[in-house]
């Protein structure tokens, strides 16, 4: 019981970090938390955690699907319409480390256009190393 509890946050955590790829405050700790608040995030700190992460899942779904005799050879495991279902549903989960992967990346390609202001894909404008927030 206590295994699912921890998987479960585990997961939500790695999913909620994702999101910073994306958003502002994986540039940038929001100005909210104390001490830390405004604090530019050194990028190598988002980078490795990611890039390991996207191997590390990667290659477990890989293992999973493609290891003979691994647990989908599993007599117990769902045949028929039920394993058609189970099979649909988690199917997502093998596109989270190569799309991870690409965030990453992505992440890198960003940090990397130095202190240029982006949105929606357009420059907005040049802005010195203490203007963005």
């Amino acid at each position: 019981m206590v295994y699912v509890l921890i998987l479960s946050v585990v997961s939500q955590v790695a999913a909620c970090l994702t999101l910073g790829l994306v958003k502002p405050w994986g540039e940038r700790v929001p100005r909210w938390v104390p001490q830390l608040g405004g604090r530019r995030i050194p990028p190598l700190a988002v980078v490795i955690p990611a890039a390991v992460g996207a191997v590390a899942v990667t290659g477990l779904c890989a293992a999973v699907t493609l290891v003979p005799g691994g647990p989908l050879g599993n007599p117990d495991f769902p045949h028929g319409t039920a394993g058609v279902i189970m099979d649909v549903c988690y199917a997502p989960l093998l596109a989270w480390g190569p799309l991870v992967g690409a965030l990453t990346i992505a992440y890198v390609r960003r940090r990397r256009a130095g202190e240029q202001v982006w949105s929606g894909g357009v420059l907005l404008e040049e802005a010195r190393a203490g203007d963005r927030s």
